[in-house]
């Protein structure tokens, strides 16, 4: 069942419309008063569900990982057959999700710098470390990686993926730089857990 726009609640009107401009324009363009009026809304509204633009922010961003996550969960469910091809595979569709406007201005290009790095890497635990450290929790299990090393590993590749991700995001040639991190991130994932 979808939710029609008169369905939402002020506050999902104001982070649909925060959303859009933040991608479009980037945060440092985008005030309240112009995030209020998208929603149909007073000024005092957005004040009345968030304490400032920062905390709106912080919103829009946690509804564009979710998106992420969903995509990526419902992407990859069942067409993986061991822990290497769900990095791989799960890291293709992150990508994809990622090459969203969305995605590569809030959360990659804005993201660390206005919510700061420790927030910003928290925000994205669901969608990276946590999916990884998954598929890595399955070599745990056929004896081929120790259980100790699965945090920082998993911090580690998902650090890859990021950096692939920003590559692309400010590439001139973004087409033929997303197949370039792709082989990359293949070619990193399985000569890390190929053993």
């Amino acid at each position: 069942m979808s939710t029609t726009p008169a369905a939402l609640t002020n506050r999902d009107r104001l982070i649909a419309s925060a959303r859009l401009l933040f991608s479009e324009k980037g945060f440092a363009d985008v005030s309240v008063d112009e995030v209020a009026a998208a929603a149909g809304l007073t000024k005092g509204a957005v004040y009345y569900q968030f304490k400032d633009k920062t905390a709106l922010f912080r919103a829009a961003c946690e509804a564009v990982v979710a998106d992420v996550g969903r995509y990526v969960d419902q992407a990859t469910m069942g067409i993986t057959q061991h822990a290497i091809d769900e990095i791989v595979t799960g890291g293709d569709k992150w990508l994809d999700a990622y090459e969203s406007p969305e995605a590569r201005r809030m959360l990659l290009i804005d993201g660390p710098s206005v919510l700061g790095v420790e927030a910003w890497t928290a925000l994205q635990e669901p969608i990276g470390v946590a999916l990884v450290a998954h598929a890595l929790g399955h070599l745990v299990e056929d004896g081929r990686m120790e259980a100790a090393v699965v945090p920082a590993l998993a911090n580690m590749i998902f650090g890859a993926f990021v950096q692939g991700a920003l590559r692309i995001a400010v590439s001139a040639d973004p087409a033929t730089t997303s197949a370039e991190v792709r082989r990359a991130a293949r070619t990193l994932t399985e000569g890390l857990l190929n053993r």
